[in-house]
């Protein structure tokens, strides 16, 4: 192995390409060395340290190190004086990209993970330091390599979605973030996989293994590319070509072709085509199972929909659970400084207990994900009240990470009863933007009721029954009114503050470190709930954000409530409801005593005392309600 020659193309700034044939070990040891100016690192630095797009990562790119050498590892070639590219052998050796990554450690972590397989010749971080890129072998089983051009891609077909499936679950079992993709090292203007490679790069501490086991590609397996022809499906005759061959066939063309995981919080089945490297996966659903039933028949393998849905639904399909394998990498990762309090105090508020409060309602909506109360939900909803443009909106949706921001919700119609409910078991932050306009009548029955609900009774998407799910989301609210809370008995689940003025994010929130808080504080048993002490207090606190009903304002019109009974007299609620209407007029709702007597019950330091003729409130008559 440590003669294998690989190509190196170097384009000048006068257009001029030259190349060069180095060996695995010479490459090694020239990404160990920045180039002369740096280049690499002040490319980093920049990307790092600033909030580019894509398309900006790209610019740069060109500018900073576009004349660096592109690195082809697969192939040799003769270069013309035109500049035209001949290749002149293929030396079996495939190259991946793995991103995109956050950070140097989870850069080094993935070379860790990746240097662990027999298969891995080399790994090495890309130039940007958003990617690895890892160099393999493969071979036929018999050790040989396709010798003419149509072979060697053929034999690229077939040997990177191998490879890919390999790497990516090597990344999925170590619980990596979905959203970093295994695929060939492409560059945008070709395709060919035969040309994957990469700019030249820089990496301290690169691995190398110059006597890897090769990945062996069988030469009678179902070529990908659409020129071959695929081999007819054996004959049924056969005694030992039955039902079961056909089944064999069916998984091995399906996960030669297609990547699948059971997402354990939507309940279906997801792919992702090794074909489409950059398309993402997509739900099973029924135009999908029809579709590969149909691929698979092309393909002549004689196979139906229930063949096709019964492997799907096997457990030959690994379990992916999104929130678990966010969560499970940081634990043991917090660095100990308070991240919560510093989200809570991007809030401007007069409330001093509202960071308390923030820290517990977080805590809660995490320990919500992990199921850590089966009997109760996490009943405490942070309501940011303050005018239009302060930024609420902006600060709700960034307390979920990019990584899981399929989980929040901003448009849930709470009039939709089943809507709401699902939502519960798929969503992880369900935000009631525009809490006032909210009716008393939702907030005090069905809103009430589901804030509090540890489970509930959903029919999955593709589902056929009802099933009792685990209730995974949480709530926050929002509005630009202050006189909100309708429930006075429920304001106990509302965590109102005013903002004195616009929410000021920090230019970067470190989610990972976020979370990991949240996990160690919640190993080291910090409540996620409020105490009774607690409650009473933010009790006292929402009741500026009370919204009177009608009753109540004619009530204190008609009525004050005396600091001693000498200063009052008692009444019982028809006596006062009679008085209110003779008041009121037409202008009161439809209400009867017992509705009223409730209401009376609610009114903050309203005393009342029972005996024979039912319940008396003790009440000062205004002057109007005498004349």
């Amino acid at each position: 192995m440590n003669t294998t020659k690989i190509t190196t193309i170097k384009t000048s700034r006068w257009n001029r390409q030259s190349k060069s044939a180095i060996t695995l070990k010479e490459l090694i040891e020239a990404v160990r060395h920045d180039t002369k100016d740096e280049d690499i690192q002040t490319f980093r630095h920049i990307i790092s340290n600033r909030r580019l797009t894509d398309e900006d990562v790209m610019n740069l790119r060109n500018e900073s190190i576009g004349r660096l050498p592109v690195v082809y590892p697969s192939v040799l070639v003769s270069l013309s004086h035109n500049g035209n590219t001949t290749i002149r052998s293929f030396n079996g050796l495939l190259t991946l990209s793995v991103g995109p990554l956050h950070d140097n450690q989870e850069a080094d972590r993935v070379k860790s993970l990746a240097a662990v397989l027999p298969t891995t010749v080399a790994v090495l971080q890309g130039c940007s330091g958003r990617s690895v890129k890892i160099i393999l072998r493969a071979t036929r089983p018999n050790g040989s390599l396709p010798a003419e051009h149509d072979a060697m891609e053929a034999f690229c077909q077939q040997a990177y979605p191998l490879a890919v499936n390999v790497y990516q679950s090597l990344a999925d079992l170590a619980g990596t973030s979905e959203s970093i993709r295994v695929e060939p090292a492409l560059s945008d203007d070709n395709s060919q996989l035969l040309w994957a490679g990469f700019r030249m790069t820089y990496d301290e501490s690169p691995y190398l293994r110059e006597e890897a086991d090769a990945l062996l590609v069988p030469d009678n397996n179902y070529f990908l590319h659409p020129q071959h022809q695929m081999p007819p499906a054996p004959p049924a005759a056969e005694e030992d070509k039955g039902t079961g061959h056909e089944t064999r066939q069916l998984i091995a063309y399906l996960q030669q072709h297609y990547v699948f995981r059971y997402n354990t919080i939507m309940g279906y089945t997801e792919s992702r085509s090794l074909k489409k490297w950059n398309h993402g996966w997509q739900p099973v659903d029924d135009n999908v199972l029809k579709g590969l039933t149909l691929e698979v028949r092309m393909a002549k393998i004689n196979v139906w929909d229930l063949d096709v849905s019964r492997f799907l639904k096997s457990n030959f399909v690994k379990t992916f659970n999104p929130i678990e394998e966010y969560l499970w990498e940081l634990r043991g990762k917090w660095d100990g400084r308070d991240h919560i309090g510093l989200l809570a105090n991007a809030v401007p508020t007069d409330n001093p207990n509202w960071p308390l409060w923030f820290r517990t309602w977080f805590l809660g909506m995490v320990a919500q994900w992990l199921g850590k109360n089966p009997r109760y939900g996490n009943s405490l909803v942070p309501l940011l009240i303050s005018r239009q443009g302060y930024n609420k909106s902006t600060f709700c949706r960034s307390l979920i990470p990019p990584e899981l921001q399929w989980g929040y919700n901003d448009n849930l119609v709470l009039s939709e009863k089943k809507t709401v409910l699902q939502a519960m078991s798929q969503f992880l932050l369900i935000n009631l933007d525009e809490f006032n306009q909210i009716s008393p009548k939702v907030q005090q029955g069905f809103l009430k009721n589901i804030i509090q609900l540890a489970s509930v009774k959903v029919k999955r998407p593709y589902g056929k029954h009802v099933e009792d799910q685990p209730r995974l989301a949480s709530f926050i609210a929002t509005s630009n009114m202050s006189d909100v809370l309708s429930d006075p008995s429920g304001s106990r689940r509302f965590i109102g503050v005013e903002l004195t003025g616009p929410i000021r994010l920090p230019q970067h929130i470190n989610h990972k470190q976020l979370y990991a808080q949240a996990l160690a504080l919640l190993e080291q048993g910090v409540p996620y709930w409020l105490d009774d002490q607690q409650t009473r207090e933010l009790m006292t606190s929402n009741k500026q954000f009370q919204q009177l009903s009608p009753e109540e304002l004619f009530f204190r019109e008609c009525f004050s409530i005396p600091a001693s009974e000498a200063e009052g007299k008692f009444m019982t609620s028809t006596a006062i409801l009679s008085a209110v209407k003779r008041r009121a007029g037409s202008a009161l709702p439809r209400c009867n005593a017992a509705t009223f007597g409730r209401i009376l019950a609610n009114i903050d330091g309203l005393v009342r005392r029972r005996n024979s003729s039912g319940t008396e409130y003790l009440v000062i008559p205004k002057l109007h309600e005498n004349q």
